[in-house]
């Protein structure tokens, strides 16, 4: 699992953010190589954040970096940039298949680096195949992440202009048959609290483990979201002893079967 609730995106070509975003408040930060940076900068911005990234560090959030398309020429630098760098997770866009999961798998197994995968699956062919992708992807895959704005290009449609539940449902399912975390996209509109607030539940109701954000201002509302809440704690101390042998029980006048008491265990462990 990616273990990371909140991440917060900063663009790679502002290293003059860098130290800002790491010092937000989310649990990891994505330094954005690919829609942020346009592409005369797509150099420049690999540059400093290699320079950045090759600082070293002590402790802090997790680093994530998003890099372009393995199938252009610019992701493949990306890539071969971050191999010998200490990042936590490297996200490929627009996932399509499994195969350029396999690729940086094996260019990151050759250079040694620990960095997990995490998918961004951001378009009607990606969402359509997801399964697929998540059965087939390596070890390294950490995480799915839901790309609402781009599916909703595909669609013709403008983000925001529907909840895309199709498309999470079958991201949350996927990563779930793979033992991965689902990570939904983020809510668009800086100036509306309330709108995050609706659009994190939904998004915890749905099944995704974290939520990125694209304003440090949402950082805190997604981590209070995604909290898991003392009430449910305590249910699931109560569940586990009362059936937490496996043996039929009855708790509050409700049967707890196996599915309740495998709720009850990552509750109590703090996973969602």
């Amino acid at each position: 699992m990616s273990g990371f609730v909140s991440l917060l995106f900063a663009p790679a070509s502002r290293p003059d953010r860098f130290a800002k975003a790491l010092a937000a408040g989310a649990q990891a930060v994505i330094f954005d190589l690919e829609d942020s940076v346009p592409e005369a900068g797509k150099a420049g911005a690999r540059a400093a954040l290699a320079q950045f990234l090759g600082a070293g560090r002590s402790g802090g959030p997790g680093r994530v970096v998003r890099i372009n398309r393995l199938e252009r020429a610019e992701g493949r630098a990306d890539l071969q940039a971050l191999c010998g760098l200490d990042v936590d997770a490297v996200m490929l866009p627009k996932v399509e298949a499994a195969e350029p999961l396999a690729e940086a798998a094996r260019a990151l197994e050759q250079a040694g680096s620990r960095a997990s995968l995490i998918a961004l699956v951001e378009s009607a062919r990606g969402v359509g195949r997801v399964e697929s992708i998540a059965g087939q992807a390596p070890a390294r895959l950490s995480a799915l992440m839901f790309g609402a704005a781009d599916y909703a290009a595909d669609l013709g449609l403008q983000a925001g202009g529907r909840r895309a539940d199709f498309a999470r449902d079958r991201i949350v399912n996927a990563a779930a048959m793979a033992g991965v975390a689902a990570i939904d996209s983020p809510f668009f509109d800086i100036a509306d609290p309330a709108g995050l607030e609706a659009d994190c539940a939904m998004a915890r109701a749905m099944g995704f483990a974290g939520k990125a954000a694209i304003h440090p201002s949402q950082v805190g509302p997604i981590e209070q979201a995604f909290a898991l809440i003392e009430a449910e704690r305590t249910l699931a101390a109560r569940i586990l002893a009362a059936g937490g042998d496996g043996a039929a029980a009855v708790l509050d006048g409700k049967m707890i079967d196996e599915a309740v008491v495998r709720w009850a265990r990552r509750a109590a462990g703090g996973a969602r």
